[in-house]
């Protein structure tokens, strides 16, 4: 008995170390990213982080070039790995699929339990966008929404949903599922399933690209939230993320990232908020 007991204690102790053992054995991405020599990257099409061309599938856009931009000076490849959506990009991280989501995302405080997320790129304000034509709607009163007769689209688990709930407790919310694209949030307004979605310049400017029935933004003077726009890692990867917050800041202070921006925008220095350089604030 007294055999068997020390056995026992002696499993037990021993099993944490090689548990721990384990962990410290496995590769980082950022180990094999410095490995490789190549940096993999998830990304989803929206313009202007990402436009693929319908014909040779060749992809370009904001995203693209600044990944260039870092691994040209870090003398790394960037490999375009697999597309994702705003809904399944953290489980690609967390399979190992890709090393870093490369198009900016919404960070909020759900995700941060998953992922880990940079510097922030840019910003921009997020507002209520309606049908033009929708009469209820000609001021820019958000009060009108806060109402049970207005329904709201927005995505199962992403950002917006949260904002919704905080600032129209009163309206109907119609959450689409994950797999959901651009495109559902414009049909639900289209055909009046909903009243309003939540976005920003860039996506009324993309939205209203696309769209026959045309949309408008509200409350431009009262933005819902300042939202930053971030690249993102899998939760453990902070020595990855590390670099890639170097990165950013250095393309920031040069210029580059304004230059890249402007170059991809559509409307030059207006569509994003720029992150301030601290020599220039006074």
């Amino acid at each position: 008995m007294k055999k068997f007991l020390l056995t026992f204690l002696l499993l037990t102790l021993a099993a944490p170390a090689a548990w721990a053992g384990d962990d410290k054995d496995k590769e980082s991405a950022y180990e094999r990213v410095m490995k490789t020599g190549t940096i993999r990257c998830g990304y989803y099409v929206f313009p202007p982080a990402t436009y693929r061309d319908p014909n040779t599938k060749e992809l370009s856009g904001f995203s693209v070039d600044m990944m260039n931009e870092i691994g040209k000076r870090a003398g790394l490849k960037i490999e375009w790995t697999e597309e994702t959506n705003f809904s399944n990009w953290i489980p690609g991280l967390q399979t190992g699929r890709f090393d870093v989501a490369c198009t900016p995302n919404w960070p909020d405080i759900g995700q941060g339990r998953a992922a880990a997320f940079t510097l922030p790129l840019f910003f921009s304000g997020i507002y209520p966008m309606v049908r033009v034509d929708d009469p209820r709607f000609k001021s820019n009163d958000l009060t009108k929404l806060n109402n049970p007769d207005i329904t709201f689209s927005a995505q199962e688990g992403e950002g917006p949903v949260a904002l919704i709930k905080a600032y129209f407790p009163k309206a109907k919310l119609n959450l689409l599922p994950n797999d959901a694209s651009n495109t559902n949030f414009v049909m639900d307004l289209n055909t009046k399933k909903a009243d309003a979605i939540v976005t920003d310049q860039n996506g009324f400017v993309e939205f209203n690209r696309h769209n026959s029935v045309k949309l408008k933004l509200i409350g431009l003077k009262t933005p819902l939230k300042f939202q930053s726009f971030n690249l993102g890692v899998e939760r453990h990867e902070m020595i990855l993320n590390d670099f890639l917050n170097n990165a950013i800041l250095d393309l920031q202070h040069d210029g580059t990232m304004d230059r890249l921006l402007r170059k991809w925008e559509s409307e030059p220095g207006k569509t994003f908020l720029r992150v301030v350089n601290p020599a220039k604030i006074e």
